[in-house]
């Protein structure tokens, strides 16, 4: 039996919310006093957040990992930019064999080259050295399916004249419970549990807004598993957002994988993650 499944997430520009609300609060201020009144936001000490996606693209025949590890220290609330932590160390090793496969920073904070070639039951343990501490993750990679098609359609969620249905269609793994995380762009993401549909083909629309005609449509499939998909609801959930994905950190404390060896008290934020991939594109009509 095919079960079908209608979902879209919802859309919060966080940022935009952030400016109005402080807009509304200085101009409450002005016209209720005369005098100044300046805010002391207590901050705490910065720390670091990692966030690590390798995949291996299954539609290649020859594996080729790709991905990005990203440092970041953590910024005040009002703070427009967040600061990279540079300077730091990494490498991957698989235990299996024992060999080390030191990353490079291609930019401040911003490793993209120097993975290995992800094999399938082996684990991998991410080491980041940064500021005289030291921070490990060990991870399997996990397995994807393929999506089937997409298809543009003619519904319309809200009945809205800015949607655009797309319909994808993806067969779940067979013989084995599994989790997975959509990537629509446009920092959209939707995790997915296999539990009422194992083994099963299983169509869904998702609802694109402000896109049109010529616009080329990129969905990404990842493979995960349970730990990271708790993860990601809790960040999205806590967050109330979808803007930016996974990879974000949440208003309140939400503990990744990573462990601080040296100080554990002063663990990093953020996820080392090893998924296989899918990517299917629609160019819209």
């Amino acid at each position: 039996m095919v079960k079908r499944l209608r979902y879209k997430l919802p859309f919060l520009n966080i940022g935009c919310i952030q400016k109005s609300v402080c807009l509304l609060l200085v101009l409450g201020i002005s016209l209720s006093c005369e005098d100044v009144i300046a805010v002391d936001l207590s901050t705490s000490e910065p720390r670091l957040v990692i966030d690590a996606l390798i995949g291996v693209d299954k539609n290649n025949a020859v594996p080729i990992a790709s991905g990005q590890l990203r440092l970041t220290l953590t910024a005040p609330f009002f703070q427009d930019q967040v600061p990279p932590a540079e300077g730091a160390t990494v490498e991957i090793i698989e235990e299996q064999t024992g060999q080390v496969f030191p990353l490079t920073e291609d930019e401040p904070g911003i490793f993209r080259t120097g993975f290995p070639i992800l094999v399938a039951d082996r684990d991998y343990t991410l080491v980041v050295h940064y500021n005289n501490e030291v921070y490990t993750a060990t991870e399997r990679l996990n397995r994807t399916a393929f999506i089937d098609t997409l298809e543009q359609k003619d519904g319309a969620l809200f009945d809205q004249d800015n949607e655009t249905e797309i319909e994808i269609t993806f067969t779940d793994i067979p013989g084995e419970r599994n989790q997975y995380l959509f990537s629509f762009g446009f920092g959209k993401y939707l995790v997915i549990d296999d539990e009422f549909f194992q083994d099963e083909t299983i169509p869904f629309s998702y609802f694109y807004e402000d896109v049109a005609p010529g616009d080329l449509l990129t969905i990404i499939l990842f493979g995960i598993d349970n730990d990271f998909a708790t993860y990601a609801d809790q960040i999205f959930a806590q967050s109330g957002v979808n803007e930016s994905g996974p990879f974000t950190v949440p208003p309140t404390t939400v503990r990744g994988n990573i462990s601080n060896t040296t100080h554990p008290s002063n663990f990093a934020f953020g996820y080392f993650v090893l998924s296989e991939f899918d990517t299917q594109q629609i160019t819209l009509e």
